[in-house]
């Protein structure tokens, strides 16, 4: 893989999903600060049944094992 546009695009899309993980970080850390780690684990029982929702048979699909991972990480 020597192409630069695939090589481009490819840190085109790492770098969206670091500066979406920050944001997340962030969100879940002032949310735990301000609603307690029930409110935490309310937000991560919506995100599990908007994965399963999207969970669909095809090449790419929500990974609800590493989600509850990332909403544990912020207790």
């Amino acid at each position: 893989m020597t192409d630069p546009r695939i090589i481009d695009a490819i840190n085109s899309h790492a770098a969206d999903i670091q500066n979406i993980s920050c944001i997340l970080g962030g969100l879940l850390q002032q949310l735990r600060d301000t609603q307690g780690v029930e409110g935490l684990d309310r937000a991560k029982d919506f995100a599990i049944q908007a994965a399963k929702s999207l969970s669909k048979p095809g090449a790419v699909s929500p990974d609800i094992a590493h989600i509850t991972k990332v909403f544990d990480q912020h207790r």
